[in-house]
């Protein structure tokens, strides 16, 4: 059974009067479900149906009230398990990619311990059958009709058979049809069940008939709860549907005085009072529903470990990748293309690249200084090396930006569904860390090797060149990561990784030198700096380090301390990605 009693949230206000300091969503709250029962929250648009949901999950925290499942108070003693609950929020809650049983299947790994037991195939087949799914099972998500989405976020729900299944606007935007069909599924899903309550969120009056009962919100407020016949007569209208027009005749406070004052009538003339109370007296006067679905008896629901949920959800993305061909080309031109793109830029230099190579074989050092055209070459020897060091630094964090990027913020919602049911936070990014790992290995050392083998070799120390590579990567990779963490959408979080590549050629001091000042709080910002700075760092033992040397005036820093920085960001990024996940981020 849940109970709410005087339930009320504020949030901060505008806070220009005293008045807005704050803003009331949720004011005096109260009713009770009983077992086995379906209830339909209705209302107009911002009435603070959802947000209601909200609270009753958790999601949201009442600022005052009690809610009580079994007793319980949900806020002060212990919370439902992620098992006995189940939330359906409005959106799409499956990737589009995976077939109807490949998500089922990924939700019952990340929720339940039955993947490697013989109960995972038959929970499989009574989750498909029930919701409908079974002739779909093979059919990818993404050509679904709106009717079979919200079907399969019921069955994304019921791998952990909840005894407390919470659905936000699942027939909203549905044919008549369609809106029909859900409602009844949600009917039998709550005689599914000894202990199940089924609550949906609805701005559809047209099925309240399939509803045990009916909450009517208004601005924060209850106004109504009861049988769906009383409806019309409660409001004194002819139609369900004109609800909603005469609501705004009265106050929400006198609509809520109203209701509070006539409620026990109500409830007794109609006999809500006694489905309320006593519902095991009701059934057994009702007469047996039709259609009802026979209960699955699923072994105790426990949570996988983390190293389980990592390993699944690593498995997942890598075949959402795999079957994405449009991703798959675009890092395979990104591959191949960029560090083609740096050799073109090499051909050019290569032979006075040599050539000072040669002078260096013949000890003319000192001639270089009396002769211009050696020291021409020189010159143009010193910015070809310190060029294509930074452009393969900068062509590396830009394929780590797009990497990371979107990696979060996009499927945010559905992380936010996953959490819930109980995915823990440091296995989701453990799995983005090694999922991106493996590109950030493989486009910086291709890069690195490429480059030398269509120059020769360049000057320096190969493998701490590929070492600061590899950590500018992985920096860039860990930064843009947990800008998406942090990102409430994904088209803010590319905005600001592209901003962040923009800036790392012009601020690194490889091409302009930056005023002292500004060197000094931006420098530790900047990736591509210490990358191209340690690079350069290693060839102090030969005549290139001179050439370098004449074409900037910026301080270069030793191999062992560009690391360490490099390090720094990879950690900070990894830190922000790790509180980004945890942060809730619901609509």
């Amino acid at each position: 059974m849940l109970e709410a009693l005087n339930v009320r949230l504020e949030v901060p206000g505008p806070g220009d009067t005293e008045e807005n300091d704050t803003l009331r969503l949720l004011d005096e709250v109260s009713f009770t479900v009983p077992p086995e029962h379906l209830l339909a929250i209705v209302g107009p648009s911002g009435c603070g149906k959802t947000t209601l949901l909200k609270v009753i999950t958790g999601i949201l925290e009442q600022s005052e009230g009690e809610l009580r499942w079994d007793g319980r108070d949900l806020k002060n003693e212990e919370d439902l398990h992620p098992g006995d609950l189940g939330y359906v929020p409005q959106f799409s809650v499956a990737y589009d990619l995976l077939t109807v049983e490949e998500s089922i299947a990924s939700a019952m790994a990340l929720r339940t311990q039955l993947a490697d037991t013989d109960e995972f195939i038959p929970a499989l087949d009574y989750i498909l059958e029930v919701t409908g799914l079974t002739d779909l099972a093979e059919r990818r998500v993404k050509v679904l009709s709106g009717g079979q989405k919200r079907r399969l976020g019921l069955a994304l729900e019921l791998v952990t058979d909840p005894c407390l299944l919470l659905c936000d606007e699942v027939t909203s935007g549905l044919d008549p049809k369609s809106e029909a069909e859900i409602t009844k599924l949600l009917h039998k899903l709550s005689r599914g069940h000894p202990k199940r309550v089924v609550i949906n969120v609805t701005h559809s009056l047209a099925s309240l008939g399939d509803y045990d009962s009916v909450m009517v919100m208004y601005q924060g407020r209850l106004i109504y709860h009861g049988p769906p016949r009383a409806l019309t007569h409660y409001f004194g209208v002819e139609h369900p549907e004109d609800v909603y027009r005469c609501l705004g005749d009265r106050p929400a406070e006198e609509w809520a005085t109203s209701w509070n004052r006539k409620r026990e009538s109500y409830y007794q003339q109609f006999g809500f009072e006694a489905k309320v109370k006593a519902p095991e007296v009701v059934d057994e006067a009702k007469e047996p529903e039709e259609d009802i679905i026979p209960h699955h008896e699923f072994p105790p629901i426990e949570l996988p470990a983390v190293t389980t949920q990592l390993f699944e959800l690593l498995r997942r993305r890598w075949t959402i990748f795999r079957r994405d061909k449009s991703q798959v080309w675009l890092h395979l031109a990104m591959l191949v293309g960029f560090p083609l793109l740096v050799a073109i830029f090499a051909l050019d230099g290569i032979k006075p690249l040599r050539a000072l190579s040669t002078y260096q074989d013949q000890n003319i050092g000192a001639e270089l200084a009396k002769q211009a055209k050696h020291q021409l070459e020189q010159l143009n020897a010193g910015s070809l090396v310190s060029g294509l060091i930074m452009l393969q630094v900068v062509l590396v964090t830009l394929m780590a930006s797009n990497n990371a990027a979107r990696e979060i913020a996009s499927e945010r919602l559905i992380l936010e569904r996953e959490k819930l049911g109980g995915l823990s936070p440091l296995a989701y990014v453990g799995s983005k860390v090694i999922f991106l790992g493996v590109f950030v290995l493989a486009q910086s050392l291709w890069m690195g090797l490429f480059v030398e083998m269509i120059t020769g070799g360049l000057p320096g120390d190969l493998v701490i060149k590929l070492a600061l590579l590899v950590l500018a990567s992985a920096a860039m990779t860990a930064v843009c990561l947990g800008i998406s963490a942090t990102s409430r959408t994904p088209e803010k979080a590319t905005i600001l990784c592209i901003y962040l590549v923009g800036f790392q050629l012009p601020l690194s001091g490889a091409v302009l030198t930056l005023p002292d000042w500004l060197e000094n709080w931006v420098q530790p910002l900047i990736a591509a700096f210490w990358s191209w700075s340690g690079s350069l760092t290693s060839m102090r033992s030969t005549a290139f380090y001179d050439a370098v040397k004449q074409v900037t005036a910026t301080d270069l820093v030793a191999p062992t301390i560009a690391g360490f920085v490099l390090f720094v960001h990879v950690i900070i990024g990894l830190s922000m990605s790790l509180v980004g996940v945890q942060k809730s981020q619901w609509e």
